[in-house]
């Protein structure tokens, strides 16, 4: 009695759970057609995308029947071993998208959906094609030698390999411009290799909505670095798909390009929209995906009907980009300031080149340098700094300013020419000769000398 208690509650192979599950009898005859029986009896481990009988019964008339006859054995053994993964994957595993690795020997594709509450499996779904979608409706049906998922459709292998992204794009006569650019960027390999990538792809209309003489601009060979910024601003190094957001909460990825990029799912009149913007960007200005979760070979493509635009540098970052100002930066560096410039703001900076630098009393500049003469620089460096954003446009005549050094900071603008200075003295005034260089937090006016609080001389 004990040996047949035993084997009454020892665990079923795969084959075995299939047989006593009703639902699944046409499965069984199929595995036993296709001489597949004791292989999906062995220790596996295995998992098994299940079409239950009504799947089967929903094929075009005909094609189950066919499939049943000897001489179509191979066929059938394809689709039944696409429909299994060469290992147990239970549905607490899965991720929001994967590709697995049929034993059949292409990839097949499953996506799963979390409650927004509290995170219990909403669905899985799983397809070739990223298109005719499979549902799970009974998950997670353990087996001595692996995990059975009851789909409720047949899964049929893919006739040919999904294409690369650049080969996707290449197909869509809308996306003939975006073709065009990543052609001249020479990013045409990039984007065809393994991957993954996530590529919001703006359309030709996208593009022929930007300012007048842009496209053709960036096109240029000698622009090409510039291109490729913009492009690789639209293109993630992971795969990512409206199902793996929460509802409204905003997201920052981070692009190849490598700067983040803010993503945002809404629902709409029953429908999903993804949203995607630049840094910083307010949510109402953010791009609506209009097609979304197109998948290829190495990843995924989201279209949008416009080309998204970098997003600003910071006042320390866009310092750092102009090679005139690499003393500024340095100083600030120096001062410990950087975090304070990369701060939300707003500031205006009234920025000293390289030159304005170098035409401080010998010693100067080397004096401030030293750990022991922080104080004193950091005074300096917060004397070029308003807490407040002024472009050019936005200064009067005259008018006196405090900085953040918290000392006054005199500003004339006359016949378009703008000087700042501790007095109106013609000898204390610095000129803008580079104004309203605009950052994320603020605006920088090139100057060509270095400010001094009015307290006294810089001691050496």
């Amino acid at each position: 009695m004990a040996v047949a208690a035993a084997v009454a509650t020892a665990t079923p192979n795969i084959v075995e759970l299939a047989e006593s599950t009703a639902s699944l009898s046409t499965l069984v005859a199929a595995v036993v057609a296709g001489d597949l029986a004791d292989t999906l009896s062995s220790p596996g481990p295995f998992t098994v995308f299940a079409p239950d009988n009504h799947a089967f019964a929903s094929l075009p008339a005909g094609t189950l029947d066919s499939l049943m006859k000897p001489e179509n054995k191979a066929e059938l053994v394809d689709i039944l071993t696409y429909h299994v993964l060469p290992e147990q994957v239970l549905s607490k595993d899965l991720e929001a998208f994967q590709r697995v690795k049929t034993v059949e020997g292409k990839d097949a594709l499953v996506y799963t959906r979390k409650n927004l509450v509290d995170d219990s499996l909403l669905y899985v779904k799983v397809t070739a094609d990223g298109k005719d979608f499979k549902t799970v409706t009974a998950k997670d049906n353990q087996a001595s030698n692996g995990v059975v998922h009851i789909i409720d459709g047949v899964l049929l292998p893919p006739a040919k390999a999904l294409p690369n992204i650049v080969e996707l794009a290449q197909s869509v006569h809308d996306l003939s411009t975006l073709v065009t650019a990543v052609v001249a960027a020479d990013l045409a390999e990039t984007l065809s290799s393994p991957g993954p990538f996530t590529v919001f792809a703006p359309t030709n209309e996208a593009f022929a909505a930007l300012p007048a003489g842009t496209l053709e601009t960036l096109l240029k060979p000698e622009n090409k670095a510039q291109l490729v910024e913009v492009l690789t601003y639209h293109v993630l190094a992971e795969e990512v798909l409206t199902n793996a957001f929460r509802y409204e909460e905003t997201i920052n990825k981070k692009t190849v390009e490598g700067k983040p990029l803010q993503l945002r799912l809404s629902r709409k009149n029953g429908r999903d929209i993804l949203k995607v913007g630049s840094k910083d960007a307010p949510i109402d200005a953010f791009i609506p995906v209009t097609t979304a979760n197109t998948v290829a070979a190495n990843g995924i493509v989201h279209i949008i009907g416009s080309v998204i635009p970098l997003p600003k540098p910071n006042i320390v970052e866009l310092a750092e980009s102009v090679s005139d100002l690499s003393t500024l930066v340095a100083a600030v560096v120096a001062g410990d300031l950087v975090d304070t410039l990369s701060s939300k703001g707003p500031f205006t900076l009234f920025a000293p080149t390289n030159q304005a630098f170098a035409s401080l009393p010998a010693g100067t500049l080397d004096s401030l340098m030293k750990p022991e003469n922080k104080g004193q620089l950091v005074d300096i460096l917060t004397y070029h700094v308003l807490p407040v954003q002024a472009t050019v446009a936005d200064l009067d005549l005259f008018q006196p300013s405090t900085t953040v050094e918290g000392k006054p900071l005199h500003i004339t603008k006359w016949g378009g020419v703008v000087k700042v200075g501790p007095s109106l003295k013609a000898e204390d005034l610095k000129t803008v000769t580079g104004p309203d260089n605009l950052a994320s937090n603020g605006v920088a006016h090139i100057i060509d000398g270095v400010l001094i609080p009015p307290t006294g001389a810089v001691v050496v």
